[in-house]
């Protein structure tokens, strides 16, 4: 199937609202149909691409989403299940702390989802023109020299996002990411919209919110916790009704920042809120601190440390995620979190265990 052209997909998501195409992926995946290539573009919104097609049979690439990058032991092991029995034991970790699988069929998808669901996991957003994946410090709510803890913010945006017909149809994806440790660069994977915890004297915190445009991060204002969602869902829906469509190379958001100038972006925010954005704010910058995430540090929670530790093949397959859940098991630890750039920290490690399980993560990645 030769690539679509940018204006042809404006056409397919007027057509019909890609969010409605999953009832079409259970009933391609059922009564075995041919699919068309119109769906197969609507796939996306479910984090499936089509991989490659041989004769009859299609093949997908499924991404799936890691909420606030943290994956509990008893996901890992549903993930080494789809691995193994759905993906010919493909498994890698991607771009904005999400999974992927190869070689997934259409009538396996439902059985995938169900699994998927059994363990709060989907892959709802996980690509398209949408606000993809929310991203976020992968030691937030164990750095012991974080800002805040923004767990509640990533998933609550992420909720509000997720299937939501208001931001299904964007000119192109939509990056954002949320910072509460003050360690992860302004711009990092390359987002649209930063939103970085900062803390002034008297301790109070506010956000720093910067946008990207085609040469440079602009500041827009600074904003409370209360604020950042309401501002995130303005800046989507500016972008969904002002963006340039049909022309991929200027659709993305920072073209038109670019074209209007930073103060008319403002100024357009601005009149689509219900609270006034700080144009500055007295704060302690935060030092960038853990930028590698590697060896064993101390976490917040009392007897534990966090250890990060570098996967030498972001393609873990079938194989290491069983050999990960097993080590975790064994050293009780029952959470990890994937960095930006692919990488893992375990999270609850009882600090009697930490320096057996970094030998034995080190022995075996």
């Amino acid at each position: 199937m030769k690539k679509i052209d940018f204006q042809e997909i404006e056409r397919i998501k007027d057509e019909k609202s890609s969010i409605d195409v999953l009832a079409d992926i259970y009933l391609y995946a059922v009564l075995g149909e041919p699919v068309s290539d119109d769906d197969i573009e609507r796939f996306k919104w479910y984090g499936l691409t089509l991989q490659k097609k041989e004769k009859s049979n299609l093949y997908f690439t499924l991404k799936v989403k890691i909420l606030n990058a943290k994956l509990t032991i008893k996901q890992i092991d549903v993930l080494t299940k789809i691995s193994k029995e759905f993906a010919n034991g493909s498994a890698r970790f991607v771009a904005r702390q999400n999974i992927e699988f190869d070689n997934i069929k259409i009538f396996d998808i439902p059985a995938i989802f169900n699994l998927l669901n059994s363990v709060n996991l989907h892959s709802i957003f996980a690509s398209g023109h949408v606000p993809t994946n929310i991203m976020s410090c992968p030691i937030n709510g164990y750095n012991k020299n974080q800002t805040t803890d923004v767990s509640d913010i990533v998933l609550k945006l992420n909720e509000d996002f997720e299937g939501n017909k208001n931001f299904s149809n964007l000119p192109n994806e939509l990056k954002i990411i949320v910072d509460g440790c003050g360690c992860v660069g302004q711009n990092c994977e390359d987002n649209d919209l930063f939103f970085k915890a900062i803390k002034s004297s008297n301790g109070k915190i506010q956000f720093k919110v910067n946008v990207s445009d085609t040469n440079d991060i602009k500041t827009i204002g600074f904003v409370a916790p209360s604020q950042v969602i309401p501002l995130a869902k303005v800046v989507a829906k500016i972008y969904r009704d002002f963006g340039k469509r049909g022309d991929e190379k200027h659709s993305k958001l920072a073209y038109l920042v670019e074209d209007w100038g930073i103060d008319k972006f403002i100024y357009i925010i601005q009149s689509e809120l219900t609270f006034k954005i700080k144009e500055s704010y007295d704060y302690i910058d935060t030092k960038k601190e853990f930028e590698n995430y590697n060896g064993i540090f101390e976490s917040n929670k009392k007897d534990f440390s966090f250890l990060g530790f570098e996967l030498s093949n972001k393609n873990i397959n079938s194989n290491g995620l069983e050999k990960l859940f097993t080590i975790l098991k064994s050293h009780n630890a029952t959470t990890i979190k994937i960095t930006p750039k692919e990488n893992i920290i375990v999270l609850d490690v009882p600090n009697i265990n930490a320096s057996s399980l970094e030998k034995e993560l080190k022995k075996n990645f």
